[in-house]
């Protein structure tokens, strides 16, 4: 039998107490977000990763799960109401290998319930709640029925962790107000791409290192390699390299940026219209390990050199018709402690 072994939760990142989505944010990145916080620190089954989705997540995006998770994904959908979510509980503590989870996402933006949760089930010790799954069948939506959960049973379930936004309390910072939060992928990039463009092929190709961080780690000389390339960076070995996951949440800032009107890519043209100019930092993940990250769910000049960021999936810009995702930097005082 499964049990409940850890629950995320992600409520957007406002000021004002709405939890209102910010413009780079759909259903798919609130619940990777959320699968994330789920799952970090589990293992990796060597067969398919349950998923069962309750909610409002683009049919158009299931082929990413796998890539969110690191594994392959046997997937469910059920129906987006407390009856569903119950249901889906439910069916995840039954018997069978492998782990289940059930994800459930709400893109309305109402106090405490807009986001999205994922629960977390696998063969272990730890103490179910099964017994209590009924007792929030009336509270309307998955999302809202989710929380109450949470509130009711959460702070003393033994065997059972609750990590991110489950007391949906408003973040410190600043948030831009943007003109248009409307553009759409229809928007494809015209001309000749300034230095963003990268080919859909290539693009799913390095999604484990752009959406998790993967690296490469020489067994021979200790050097780090990131984004992944097949060999030592330092070395150039190719048979001593063990795959790494570097931290997606507490990278250091060694240089920030600006980019005001003019001076972005033309990829990202629709979003400065829509918001104005955007910062780039520069952030260290591990020794010898940087990234190049847009700041998100803030204003430029708020994040400084020597700053703490994490990390979200989130839409860079459109191309070829579709949305291109990416990890963006948040700071860090706008988080929820984990």
């Amino acid at each position: 039998m499964r049990e409940l072994l850890r629950a995320g939760a992600y409520c957007p990142g406002g000021t004002d107490g709405s939890h209102s989505p910010s413009p780079d944010e759909d259903t798919f990145t609130m619940a990777a977000t959320a699968i994330e916080r789920a799952v970090v620190g589990f293992p990796v089954d060597p067969f398919p990763l349950g998923i069962d989705l309750l909610g409002e997540f683009p049919p158009s995006m299931e082929w990413a799960l796998p890539a969110v998770v690191g594994a392959p994904v046997h997937l469910l959908r059920s129906a987006a109401s407390a009856r569903g979510l119950v249901d889906a509980l439910h069916r995840a503590t039954e018997g069978g290998d492998g782990a289940v989870l059930v994800v459930a996402m709400d893109g309305r933006p109402r106090f405490g319930n807009s986001g999205a949760v994922a629960f977390l089930f696998r063969e272990s010790d730890g103490g179910p709640l099964s017994g209590a799954f009924e007792e929030v069948l009336d509270e309307g939506s998955a999302v809202e029925a989710a929380f109450s959960l949470y509130h009711a049973h959460g702070a003393g379930t033994s065997g059972t962790r609750w990590v991110g936004d489950w007391d949906a309390v408003a973040r410190s910072g600043e948030v831009p107000a943007p003109s248009s939060t409307t553009v759409g992928p229809e928007r494809a990039t015209e001309g000749v791409s300034q230095g963003a463009y990268v080919p859909r092929a290539r693009y799913l190709e390095n999604l484990p290192s752009r959406w998790r961080f993967a690296a490469e780690r020489c067994t021979g000389c200790g050097t780090v390699s990131f984004p992944t390339r097949g060999k030592c960076r330092n070395c150039g070995r190719r048979d001593a390299l063990v795959p790494v996951d570097l931290p997606r949440d507490g990278a250091l800032v060694v240089a920030t940026t600006v980019i005001g009107a003019g001076g972005q890519p033309a990829e990202f043209d629709a979003q400065v219209e829509a918001q104005g100019p955007y910062e780039v930092v520069l952030a260290e993940l591990a020794p010898g390990a940087r990234v190049t990250l847009q700041l998100t769910d803030a204003v430029p000049g708020q994040v400084r050199i020597g700053d703490r960021v994490d990390t979200r999936l989130r839409r860079l810009y459109a191309m070829e018709g579709e949305w291109r995702y990416g990890r963006k930097a948040v700071p860090r005082a706008l988080t929820a402690p984990t």
